[in-house]
């Protein structure tokens, strides 16, 4: 038999975007089912069991938000050019950002204490940290081409690829909220931004 319309895919998905809404309005704390059935016309008691509990939904929220962020990232076209495709990879990064913002600032972090999320679980073959490099593992791959073609210098990968994403991570997070460059195309802010990123790794000053 097939499950009634309140316990289908676009409902759950619907349930973990707006959840993800609640987060970013009033953090964690604030989350609660009852508005959300109300939205959706269903019961509070559906939602436990398309979710098991409030955490476990909570939980699926950030499951899902470092899916769809590395679906983003893998998806990206390669072109044979290793720099182009790096650029292609950051500007994917600050689309899907920008595109999806509640679930940017829940696979972040931001929002308060998550059940998900505490100091024992993040050790080197935790769920978590195996997530978090999966997502990362891209951004790596293109900067290893690019060290390879001579573009970045003969520095460890690892140190330059988490150097570039926190450097990216800081400029997509302020653009999320107010404009970077008053003034200026943020497309090509961020592009020439991104030109800086890869100047600060070169093997000489002047090869960018």
């Amino acid at each position: 038999m097939a499950r009634p319309r309140k316990f289908d895919d676009e409902t759950r998905a619907a349930l973990i975007r707006d959840t993800a809404d609640q987060i970013v309005t009033g953090g964690v704390e604030s989350v609660s089912l009852r508005p959300l059935a109300a939205k959706h016309g269903c019961s509070t008691t559906a939602i436990y069991t398309m979710f098991g509990s409030r955490d476990a939904l909570i939980e699926a929220v950030v499951h899902e938000s470092v899916e769809s962020f590395t679906r983003s990232q893998e998806s990206v076209p390669i072109t044979g050019d290793p720099l182009e495709d790096l650029w292609e990879l950051g500007r994917a990064y600050r689309q899907w950002a920008l595109k999806y913002p509640a679930l940017y600032v829940v696979m972040i972090g931001r929002g308060g204490k998550r059940p998900d999320i505490s100091p024992e679980e993040f050790t080197e073959n935790s769920p978590r940290m195996i997530a978090a490099k999966r997502a990362i593992e891209t951004l790596f791959r293109r900067v290893a081409e690019c060290a390879a073609h001579g573009i970045l210098g003969n520095y460890p990968i690892e140190e330059m690829g988490n150097s570039i994403w926190a450097s990216v991570h800081g400029w997509v997070s302020i653009e999320a909220t107010r404009p970077v460059m008053m003034g200026q195309d943020p497309d090509e802010a961020y592009d020439r931004y991104m030109q800086s990123l890869v100047r600060a790794w070169a093997p000489s000053a002047a090869q960018a």
